[in-house]
């Protein structure tokens, strides 16, 4: 990728949202990049849980929630680099899950700082998955990027996924309703 398109990504404003989404449903990206972030006034169930378990696991860490650019990262260690942990209600979208974190590994790296690996933590099930962020990972990562500026460039979201996990999407009042 070379630097004018770099410089188109950071223009995009993708959030680490927007990839995981990217990953799970094009619609909802779509839908959540203009502005439609019903994951914030739905009552949906999953996403109440959600918010729960980040308000209440984890308390102790020092380096909570630290933002800049497009990201934010729910905490940090450091030991020699910087470790990226996210904490996820449950590992359905484990897929989507590694991509944000693995976004968010690069975003520091563009940044200038020592990272290449993180955790994702489901306390619900009490795992936590170990990711690393290869050389290969880079170059798929910026096809997922140009992929979400090829969705957010629409006119109009796609049409309805149809799956069996839309019944429990904070945007299914929106999408079949």
């Amino acid at each position: 990728m070379n630097s004018d398109q770099v410089t188109e990504l950071r223009k995009a404003h993708i959030t680490g949202t927007m990839v995981a989404y990217y990953f799970i449903c094009h619609r909802k990206l779509w839908l959540f990049a203009k502005g439609l972030n019903l994951e914030n006034i739905s009552g949906n169930a999953d996403v109440i849980k959600g918010r729960i378990l980040h308000e209440t696991r984890f308390n102790r860490e020092n380096n909570k929630e630290v933002a800049f650019d497009t990201v934010k990262i729910d905490f940090l260690h450091y030991n020699g680099q910087v470790y990226v942990h996210e904490v996820k209600k449950s590992k359905k979208f484990e897929e989507a899950h590694t991509w944000q974190l693995k976004y968010y590994i690069y975003m520091l790296q563009e940044k200038g700082v020592n990272c290449s690996a993180g955790v994702i933590h489901y306390p619900s099930s009490m795992r936590r998955e170990e990711v690393n962020f290869t050389p290969g990972d880079r170059e798929l990562l910026m096809k997922a990027l140009a992929g979400i500026q090829a969705v957010l460039s629409k006119p109009l979201p796609e049409k309805k996924a149809g799956r069996k996990m839309c019944s429990r999407c904070a945007y299914f009042d929106f999408c079949y309703i």
